[in-house]
């Protein structure tokens, strides 16, 4: 399973190489930030392991986007980078601690001489040195792998303190979670906060005055295929097994503002894991999948942090009438996408794929 995670960092590497390359180095900017916050109960199961606060540190390096082309490609400036997140969940005997590798795109919202706000997106992958085991550890339900995915949102405000020196103050929302390949996997929700400091090297740093462009929409059409493996646990008849997940998902868009889109569009999924769960309980049931799904694009340059609400059309092993994907994606090439994506039901994360695109 390791090769999925080394993949998925593997394109964050690249990303934040590609958002800082240019023939003159965007300046580069350093930060420290120590982080208080609480664990909430999206589940009764998991309610009693929320009653901690999680405290922790995050290093970043990231690369402030001043030049044209970076301007151009969002009509704002803007930060993207790594960072180091470390998390101590304050219980040390069941949930313990993660340690993160996050890649992030941060597009500054307001911008004075002393103050700029500004609005975070990442995803990276997490390492956790407590997890679910059915005798040692059983009541961790959040964590049953030791690796996972992160995601997090933030709102961020830098305050002008030196020549050299940000205060920054921040809240954040993250989510840990291994997106459904092993059980129990109930995940955690956990927003935090805290003051830090941000360190510019070289100094006072100039914004050029660049005009914005005038917003023209624009239509787009896009194609992507995806999959993963997903581990169905062992009961007393069936041994664990792995069964494969693959699906598409094409939909078409409008671009409506500077930085948002909407969209619709048809999912397919073909769902090996639901039919080993199908098989075992001797049902006729069709494991397959599909739905109908409505999109919110923020389109950064070549980046689109997308969110779906889904509605099955088509789904009798299902449960549930309806679900959430949440997708980044990077344009590689004019036509080519690549990406991950995490499909949601309610307070649980279904699957994480790998995602492929084609844009007409």
């Amino acid at each position: 399973m390791l090769w999925k995670y080394f993949l998925i960092f593997s394109f964050l590497i690249q990303a934040v190489l590609l958002f800082g390359n240019d023939t003159i180095s965007n300046p580069v900017n350093f930060a420290i930030k120590p982080q208080y916050g609480l664990i909430l109960a999206h589940s009764s199961k998991i309610e009693h392991l929320t009653n901690t606060n999680p405290h922790g540190v995050e290093a970043e390096l990231s690369w402030l986007r001043i030049k044209g082309k970076n301007y151009q490609q969002c009509n704002c400036y803007s930060k993207a980078g790594l960072s180091f997140l470390y998390i101590n969940y304050s219980n040390p005997g069941i949930v313990g601690s993660s340690y993160s590798i996050i890649g992030f795109a941060e597009p500054f919202l307001i911008r004075t001489k002393f103050l700029q706000l500004s609005a975070r997106m990442g995803i990276g992958i997490s390492y956790l040195d407590h997890i679910y085991d059915e005798i040692d550890n059983p009541e961790n339900l959040f964590f049953s792998t030791r690796f996972a995915f992160i995601t997090h949102i933030d709102l961020n405000a830098y305050f002008k303190i030196s020549r050299n020196f940000n205060l920054m103050a921040y809240a954040k929302y993250n989510h840990i979670s291994n997106g459904g390949i092993k059980s129990p996997n109930y995940g955690m929700n956990f927003p935090t906060f805290g003051i830090g400091f941000n360190y510019y090297p070289t100094g006072i740093i100039e914004f050029p005055g660049f005009s914005k462009q005038k917003f023209i929409p624009f239509n787009f059409l896009n194609l992507y295929t995806f999959g993963t493996i997903k581990t169905i646990e062992k009961d007393a008849v069936n041994p664990e097994e792995q069964r494969f997940i693959f699906g598409f998902y094409g939909i078409a868009g409008r671009k409506i503002a500077k930085i948002n889109g909407l969209s619709a569009g048809l999912e397919y999924i073909n769902d090996g894991a639901s039919k080993e769960k199908i098989d075992r309980q001797n049902l006729s049931t069709d494991h397959q999948q599909v739905s109908f799904l409505i999109g919110h694009h923020f389109l950064f340059g070549m980046f689109d942090f997308s969110q779906y609400w889904g509605i099955y059309v088509y789904a009798p092993y299902k449960v549930s009438n309806f679900y959430q994907r949440y997708s980044i994606t990077y344009r590689l090439a004019k036509h080519i996408l690549i990406g991950a994506t995490l499909k949601v039901h309610g307070d649980w994360a279904d699957n994480f794929n790998l995602l492929i695109g084609y844009s007409f």
